[in-house]
């Protein structure tokens, strides 16, 4: 019975019809055929074979700039780096587009500045690297918005990795564009000193700097804001702010530090004592001779007496007058008018009575050298640069007081690594011309970093910034001088001139915390003024009394040293305002090292012009209403060697094109000293002959020396300078009245 009832189930579910349930379809047959199908388009925009580019300028992958700037939004991170890559190449293959679309460019790569792909990142940073030099300014001014922005906006990226990268493409816009990505930068500082003072002691006045809005802050404001944070300075940080410091690798604070002295640097440069200087190589900077003036014009007079030549629409014409040897009833008359005359000047701004100068001791050296930096300007575009200067000059001590905790902990982090005993400065790997390993580059940074911001300080520096300076500065003296732990033969010539570099900047802090302390106030501090002076002067004279290398530059063969350290013209005019300080204290050891540094140095040699410039300078604030560091028998001493050396210098000089700087500095110093009340008697007028008209021995030919080979303002310098020669020698007259004649008949 089961069986045949089973049976009969089964027959009945052959025929049984399925009742279909509710939103159910109707299931298909275990053996039925899907002969559906779905047809898709696929667009091909830029692929497309009908698009005719015969016409245009296209890359090896036949891809116009148009299609490459499309490509650096695609969602692939392979395709934007190929985009990238494609915009350097086809920029490279077609100069012509720098001009036509490169600047068009430069929004859509802005895009990519916080790109998530690292190796986008970096195929950006050398694109622009490369690429942003090239633009000229009048093209790039429309688009340097949109690039800061888009850089400052990956400054504060979730991923760290991006923000370092972010710093190196900030780096690439401080070289292009220097003042807009920095202006307004103090606004930040004076802004969180004030947040962090008001969470300390509560609430106080409002910010100097005034109210800005978000929207529209300057660049410079949003890029220290990025410094800051990555620093992990926030108003609610205050001294924590070192242990968010600690907690970055070296590499990273190395690229950080690093990173904000470049910005600093141009920051500072716009309103800096070294921006009244130039920026030529071989020019003397002029700032710390400014506390011997009483008074801004006479310091304004001071600095252009050696560089006249520099300002011709401030010239005037005078007239020379020269008789005739042959026919004395006849005189010719010739126009001169490309220098300034300044004998009404002299005689308004020398001190006639007396021109012996006064006499300075350390003290007084000590309480006039920043007296000068508050001086009042005299016109109203003067006030407004000055109270620029003063506001700037504050702005970087306030920063040096929010930094102060981040640099010293990472000094106390860094420096047992970077200086261990018999430890090899350079990288852990064997070979020649190697650099500066990580710990010890940071050590100079920091170093650096903290003299860029003390240089802009005035006299009225606050306690607070003297006593963390002379704080950081007693961790630091444990270690000076830094060349005579230079452990290694292999160092390149840039490791060594580094490691003079920051002796140069330890040096002038030591002198900038002296200046400004007048009675040196006792600190708790690991720094005594006393023998960290007297040590930085041996160490300078050491300095400056080495021979020259083969090479043309000084040597510093320092005791314990393997390896010389190269002191470059560059790290020689740093070293400038440090030596003038000292020279209030050491006259006779470095008085004599640098004049006998003089003698040693060829002319060709790029030190000589502004170590020439410096004793000219020195000397000649006794012949203006200026206090002096010297004594009358130093000055002598001081004018003798420039002088012995003078006509052989100056014929030198204007032989070679390189020179002829430093040769219109010679003229203009001679023309000083020719038109004071008492000139000179050492000078031997009888060498000068040969600077003039040149006489062959044997040959029995003459022609015009090598004042003719001068620029045209300096030729007529040196045709100036015949009216105050003329009588002191005959065989020098009879040179000059040819030379005269000569130029007369080339006009």
């Amino acid at each position: 019975m089961p069986k045949a009832s089973k049976r009969q189930k089964e027959k009945k579910a052959d025929f049984q019809k399925t009742k279909l349930k509710l939103g159910k379809g109707k299931q298909a047959a275990n053996n039925a055929t899907d002969v559906s199908f779905k047809a898709k388009t696929i667009a091909l925009p830029q692929q497309s074979i009908n698009v005719d580019k015969s016409g245009k300028l296209v890359n090896s992958r036949n891809l116009t700039t148009a299609d490459l700037a499309l490509q650096l939004r695609h969602y692939s991170a392979g395709v934007r780096r190929d985009a990238v890559s494609g915009i350097k190449e086809i920029l490279t293959l077609h100069p012509s587009l720098m001009l036509t679309d490169a600047a068009p460019l430069v929004p859509e790569l802005s895009r990519c500045v916080g790109d998530d792909d690292a190796a986008v990142r970096k195929q950006l940073h050398a694109l622009l690297l490369w690429m942003l030099p090239q633009i000229p300014a009048q093209l790039l001014g429309p688009y340097h918005n949109t690039l800061l922005l888009f850089t400052t906006s990956a400054l504060s990226h979730i991923y760290p990795e991006v923000r370092l990268d972010a710093i190196k493409i900030l780096d690439v816009c401080l070289d292009a564009l220097p003042h807009i990505a920095t202006v307004g930068w103090e606004n930040a500082v004076h802004k969180m000193a004030n947040a962090i003072s008001s969470a300390a002691h509560g609430p106080t006045q409002s910010n100097p700097a005034g109210p800005s809005n978000a929207s529209h802050q300057p660049h410079g404001e949003r890029i220290m804001n990025c410094y800051l944070n990555l620093l992990g300075i926030t108003q609610k940080s205050g001294s924590a702010a070192s242990i968010t410091a600690t907690d970055l690798a070296p590499g990273a604070k190395l690229l950080i530090i690093k990173s904000l002295r470049s910005f600093l640097t141009y920051a500072l440069r716009s309103t800096s004592r070294d921006s009244s200087d130039g920026d030529d190589a071989q020019s003397c900077p002029t700032w710390f001779f400014r506390s011997a003036f009483a008074s801004s014009a006479e310091y304004e007079y001071f600095q252009r007496i050696l560089t006249r030549h520099t300002v011709p629409e401030r010239s005037r014409c005078i007239s020379v007058r020269q008789s005739n040897e042959v026919d004395s009833q006849t005189s010719t008359s010739t126009s001169y008018s490309d220098w300034p005359f300044i004998e009404q000047a002299a005689k308004s701004l020398m001190d006639l009575t007396t021109s012996s100068g006064a006499s300075l001791n350390q003290s007084d050296l000590f309480t006039s050298l920043h007296s000068a930096l508050g001086l009042r300007p005299s016109s109203p575009s003067d006030m407004s640069r000055s109270s620029s200067g003063k506001q700037t000059q504050s702005a970087a001590l306030s920063l040096y007081t929010l930094l102060d905790p981040v640099l010293l902990a990472s000094f106390l982090d860094t420096a047992p690594s970077a200086f261990q005993p018999d430890l090899d400065l350079s990288q852990q790997f064997r070979g020649q011309n190697v650099g500066l390993s990580t710990p010890a580059q940071l050590i100079f940074e920091l170093i650096s970093l903290i003299l860029a911001l003390w240089r802009g300080s005035s006299s009225s520096v606050r306690t607070q910034a003297r006593t963390s300076l002379a704080n950081m500065l007693g961790h630091i003296s444990v270690y000076f001088p830094f060349s005579h732990r230079t452990g290694s033969s292999g160092l390149s010539a840039k490791a060594k001139s580094a490691v003079v570099q920051i002796d140069l900047a330890y040096a002038e802090l030591a002198a900038l915390l002296a200046l400004s302390n007048t009675k040196l106030d006792k600190v708790k501090s690991k720094f005594n003024a006393e023998v960290q002076i007297a040590s930085v002067s041996a160490f300078i004279a050491e300095l400056l009394s080495t021979p020259m290398t083969e090479s043309g530059t000084v040597s510093l063969a320092s005791v314990g040293a393997s390896a010389a350290s190269v002191l470059d013209p560059d790290t020689f005019r740093a070293l400038l305002p440090t030596l003038w300080f000292l020279l209030g204290s050491e006259h006779d050891t470095l008085l004599d090292s640098l004049l006998a540094s003089y003698h040693a140095h060829a002319t060709q040699h790029r030190v000589k012009p502004v170590l020439f410039e410096f004793l000219a300078r020195a000397f000649l604030l006794s012949k203006v209403r200026a206090e002096t560091p010297f004594t009358i028998r130093e000055r002598d001493r001081i004018l003798e060697s420039l002088l012995s050396t003078l006509p052989r210098s100056l014929w030198e000089a204007s032989s070679s094109t390189a020179g002829h700087a430093f040769a219109a500095v010679q003229l203009e110093f001679l023309h000083f000293l020719l038109l004071l009340p008492s000139p000179p008697a050492t000078l031997a007028c009888e060498k000068l002959g040969p600077f003039y008209w040149i006489r062959h021995p044997t040959k029995k030919v003459s022609g015009p020396g090598p004042f003719s080979k001068l620029p045209r303002i300096s030729c007529k310098l040196a045709i100036d300078l015949i009216s105050l020669l003329k009588g002191r020698d005959e065989k020098l007259d009879k040179a000059m009245s040819q030379a005269l004649q000569f130029v007369q008949n080339q006009a």
